[in-house]
């Protein structure tokens, strides 16, 4: 991904400390002020990435063709979305995102097919003239043409290496057309696309929206509240003050002399002259607003975050506020007419309306709730637990998710099976639940401490052991019914515990902490490697090879049953967050940016995996070759497969039952259908209802 950020140059790439402020499972947990820490650095992130300081080069995977992997979660992608635009028809459309996702709909969005694209980069901006011909912008001066619906996409060639952000065409017009950037850039076309030369902004401030009235007057807004005004066509911009230092993000043309501008804390500005003169409007929201878009002169949406949508029916002058459910991050808005439009944004949700804004629907599949931690007992069987106490479980390899009840809102980190039906999950406030049926229904046990609980494992059926924040140790040895605290002699946060044996075991945490015990748990030696990264996962192939990973790209690897590690040299200096084993020599990670390493030969040489996606991974679970799966932000599971070609996303007439696993289907226990589990509706295709729900 790239972006610009309010007054910050494009300095900071994929190896720098940017990516560091995630608000993710992996940093900053524990006590009160942590938790803060680490949401306000998620905020900052956003920033970073939408606006900003962060200039996330192509995946690598994207440069390769997607390397074999491929979605399970969300669908039919989980990028982030940039921009959604339809043609007139209200059937085709395409929303455009991260990774250099281009997504087409011929049936108003009820099903979308990834479309291929000569540069894979960020895209950011796409302006659809008709259902066969749209432009598209995106980082590094990227603009695509495409004038058969998406089925081939054209590189246009511009020269510049600024971002772009967001593109126009005069209305009615479909050969006069603006982009605009980074550092001021605007750049014009006169020729429907096919040539671009730039027009002088005299301005260094990142633009982030344009939007003309006609072929003369326009109005561009970035950032640090900059506004600028054309009655020229471009050829001359005159610099419009008084907006304040917090960034503008969307500007839209209600008529010929009337526009109105969107940007950060719910402020909204709007003109009656041209852009000569604006006026503050008050709405009442505080929420940043990411984009506004109009139908006429009087009917009007703007959207944000906390899945914040703003409506208006009089031109702008006043903003009736509404909230879409579980509050998703919505950077862009489109309406057909006053009454059907879309809305897409982070992690990949798309978003329809028929009752003009009041109502909307989801046009995705799966649940957006990060995800801490993924296993597999097989190829087919597996779990996966995250935020707002989510679980989902499989029985077709992933192929489909299914949500199970957890009973809890805590943030679950670790699961972990001790038999085929008895499994185990920890997380925050000292939550363990507990399966005997699979996964299919869980049930919650006393807590015997307060500290999160990061990670847990099982060797036995009654042999387990769950490691927390403030050096927590627990261990039960009868199966999970009863559960005592051990001393560990730290304060260290313990990130990750896994034992060879049920006496053999190894926890690591921050501040580059190892501890090792040789009886289950009863005493606990630190292991002094010189190490003030954290380490955020451990994992054994036997009794004596091992891998632990963290911070800054640190891999360890130990010949010893952990007494002694040794440094490798990894490929990356992102953070990494999980590691797993298929044997002593093939290792899978993952971590930061989508990034997944693999060797084959003990850690010699580690290989940067092609991915599909940026977003940072939590957890890998590796079973050798094809069997492999990560998850993490957003709720993105991706797995490894041989052959990804045009994914076609088609809703079922169904919802999605489990079929085949016995253990899912014990006698007394049926898999229960999830009718609502708090995410937003779906939105259901005309004539095409969908039963039982």
């Amino acid at each position: 991904m790239a972006g610009p950020h309010p007054g910050a140059p494009l300095a900071v790439t994929n190896k720098d400390v940017g990516f560091s402020l995630l608000n993710n499972f992996k940093h900053e947990r524990g006590c009160a002020a942590a938790r803060e820490s680490a949401r306000r650095a998620g905020r900052i992130f956003w920033a970073l990435l939408w606006f900003g300081l962060i200039a996330v080069p192509s995946s690598p995977a994207q440069a390769t063709g997607a390397g074999g992997w491929s979605w399970q979660n969300p669908l039919p992608q989980g990028n982030i979305i940039y921009t959604i635009r339809f043609a007139t028809d209200k059937q085709n459309g395409w929303a455009i995102g991260a990774d250099g996702v281009i997504l087409h709909t011929d049936n108003g969005g009820f099903a979308w097919e990834r479309q291929a694209a000569p540069a894979t980069t960020t895209l950011y901006g796409v302006f659809v003239k008709d259902k066969a011909n749209a432009v598209v912008v995106g980082a590094r001066g990227v603009v695509m043409v495409t004038e058969n619906g998406g089925r081939r996409w054209r590189l246009i060639p511009t020269t510049i290496k600024d971002h772009l952000y967001s593109v126009a065409f005069a209305p009615g017009d479909s050969a006069n057309g603006w982009a605009v950037g980074t550092y001021g850039r605007i750049i014009a076309t006169h020729d429907g696309g096919e040539t671009w030369s730039p027009q002088p902004s005299n301005l260094t401030a990142h633009l982030y929206s344009i939007s003309f009235a006609d072929k003369l007057n326009g109005a561009a807004v970035g950032a640090s509240g900059a506004v600028l005004v054309t009655n020229d066509g471009g050829n001359t911009w005159t610099v419009r003050t008084g907006f304040g230092e917090m960034p503008l993000t969307a500007v839209a043309f209600v008529s010929p002399k009337r526009a109105v501008a969107v940007g950060y804390a719910g402020r909204v500005f709007q003109t009656e002259d041209a852009g000569a003169t604006w006026q503050t409007i008050t709405t009442f929201a505080r929420a940043d607003l990411f984009s506004i878009y109009f139908t006429d002169a009087v009917h009007g949406w703007a959207t944000g975050d906390g899945g914040v949508v703003l409506l208006t029916g009089d031109g702008g002058k006043t903003w009736l506020p509404f909230n879409v459910r579980t509050g998703p991050r919505l950077i862009t808005v489109y309406f057909a007419d006053n009454f059907t439009g879309w809305a897409a944004g982070s992690d990949g949700l798309l978003l329809r309306t028929d009752d003009g804004g009041f109502q909307w629907r989801r046009l995705t599949e799966g649940g957006r709730d990060d995800l801490a931690h993924i296993v597999f007992a097989d190829g087919s069987n597996g779990w996966a637990v995250g935020s707002r106490g989510r679980i989902l479980v499989t029985d077709s390899g992933g192929k489909t998710w299914i949500p199970v009840p957890s009973g809890t809102t805590a943030r679950l980190n670790s699961v972990s099976f001790a038999t085929d039906d008895i499994g185990f999950v920890v997380g925050e406030h000292g939550t363990i639940l507990r399966t005997v049926n699979g996964g299919v229904s869980w049930s919650a046990l006393q807590p015997i401490t307060d500290s999160d609980l990061f990670s847990v494992q099982f060797v036995d059926a009654r042999a387990g052991w769950a490691a927390g924040a403030a050096g927590t140790i627990l261990r039960t040895v009868d199966g999970g019914l009863t559960w005592r605290q051990l001393p560990s002699n730290t304060q260290a946060w313990l990130e990750s515990i896994f034992f060879v044996s049920a006496k053999q075991g190894i926890a690591v945490g921050s501040g580059g902490t190892i501890l090792r015990t040789e009886d289950g748990g009863d005493s606990w030696k630190s292991i002094n490697i010189n190490l003030k990264s954290s380490l955020y996962s451990v994992a054994f192939a036997d009794a004596t090879r091992g891998y632990a990973v963290g911070a800054n790209g640190v891999i360890l690897r130990t010949d010893d049953g952990g007494v002694i590690w040794h440094d490798q040299e990894g490929t990356t200096t992102v953070n990494l967050f999980s590691v797993a084993v298929a044997g002593r020599d093939d290792v899978l990670i993952s971590g930061d940016q989508g990034r997944i390493l693999r060797t084959k030969n003990g850690g010699d040489s580690w290989d940067i995996q092609p991915t599909i996606t940026s977003v940072p991974l939590f957890s890998v679970a590796y079973r050798g070759g094809a069997e492999a799966w990560v998850a993490g932000r957003g709720g993105a599971i991706i797995r490894r497969n041989a052959d990804v070609g045009t994914v076609k996303f088609t809703r079922p007439k169904l919802p999605p039952v489990l079929h085949g696993a016995p253990k899912l289907n014990t006698p007394g226990n049926p898999p229960q259908l999830i009718v609502d589990d708090g995410d937003i509706p779906r939105a259901v295709a005309p004539g095409k209802p969908i039963k039982n729900e």
